[in-house]
């Protein structure tokens, strides 16, 4: 599939290469267009990044015949910092202006948007987030998101409804969906909460505010598998089920988790071998990680801030409003 596309990408541009060509140029780097030239480069090398060290092992092994893995900390140190800084760019680039140097603006124009960045660190710190990357994470999230609403709240004041429809302003509605799922990661990868606990039928046990009661072990057989199923109450409610398979033809187990969602966090449940049905008791590992919810409603924010951008907007009287309102800002500050 990756040598297709790649294949396809190259015989495009090969064939229509000459069509690429813009008119203009990039006369500033604090211009809009510079910025985001500079963010979809970053976008291209958190890309090569995550190609990298998925093909990476699969090349060793094809052609050393032997095996690496190429884990968590390679992606955390590549990607985080390539991350942050799309933030920080995002929320800079709405308020640049158009083909000119946005120096003498950007104060005024970043000052409600760095105070909404300024809350939402306080707000992480008052919920006990800790950490120098999840703290920029959830600070830089809010500075862009300041910016993103500070550019539809211009667009509709002037257009009404129509301020969510064309490239600009639907680009801006997925921009608020990238913020989400950001601040989802770095809040699920930071801030999970892990413990094993030893359940007997009938007996509660507490971890981080929930409580844990094993009601029954069930253990099922037919032709291909023999399964085991342990059913825990969570606080005093509905009993899940994670359990452990083992096929008959692999002759391995292969666990299946439970997991309760909520707006906040996700509770995972997994059931730890060996375990018996007539033993009463089992051995469960809980996993507690906060905004999950939020990964999957950020994909939603962006695939409607798509088919907005799809949407034929006012492109010329959209632009006419902006340089009208950066004229403005212009001879309000001199």
């Amino acid at each position: 599939m990756f040598a297709v596309i790649v294949a396809l990408s190259l015989a495009l541009i090969f064939m229509r290469g000459d069509q690429l060509r813009a008119d203009g140029q990039v006369e500033s780097v604090l211009s809009r267009e510079g910025a985001f030239l500079v963010n979809n480069v970053l976008f291209a090398v958190f890309a090569f990044v995550v190609l990298l060290g998925t093909v990476f092992p699969l090349i060793i092994e094809a052609l050393q015949n032997r095996q690496i893995v190429v884990g968590e900390p390679f992606f955390d140190q590549l990607t985080i910092p390539i991350g942050l800084t799309m933030l920080f760019i995002m929320a800079v680039a709405p308020v640049l202006p158009w083909r000119k140097d946005g120096r003498n603006t950007m104060s005024q124009r970043l000052l409600a948007p760095a105070v909404l960045g300024v809350m939402c660190l306080a707000a992480a710190l008052l919920a006990g987030a800790g950490g120098i990357e999840p703290l920029l994470a959830f600070a830089l999230g809010g500075f862009a998101a300041g910016s993103a609403l500070r550019h539809l709240y211009r667009a509709i004041r002037v257009q009404r409804l129509r301020g969510f429809v064309g490239r600009a302003n639907g680009g801006m509605i997925v921009h608020l969906g990238v913020i989400l799922i950001c601040v989802a990661l770095a809040a699920s990868n930071s801030f999970t909460r892990s413990q094993e606990i030893d359940l007997v039928v009938g007996r509660e046990v507490s971890f981080a505010g929930h409580t844990f009661e094993l009601v029954d072990v069930i253990e099922q057989r037919d032709s291909r598998s023999q399964s085991v199923r342990a059913l825990v109450s969570l606080d005093g409610g509905q009993a899940y089920a994670p359990s452990i398979t083992k096929f008959t033809r692999i002759g391995m187990n292969v666990g299946t988790p439970s997991v309760r969602t909520t707006l906040t966090h996700d509770i995972y449940l997994t059931l730890e071998p060996p375990v018996r049905q007539d033993s009463g008791q089992a051995r469960i590992k809980v996993f507690i990680k906060p905004m999950i919810l939020w990964l999957w409603v950020g994909t939603f924010v962006m695939a409607i801030g798509t088919l907005l951008a799809v949407l034929p907007g006012r492109r010329r009287s959209q632009q006419a409003t902006d340089s009208i309102h950066e004229l403005r800002d212009e001879v309000i500050e001199k």
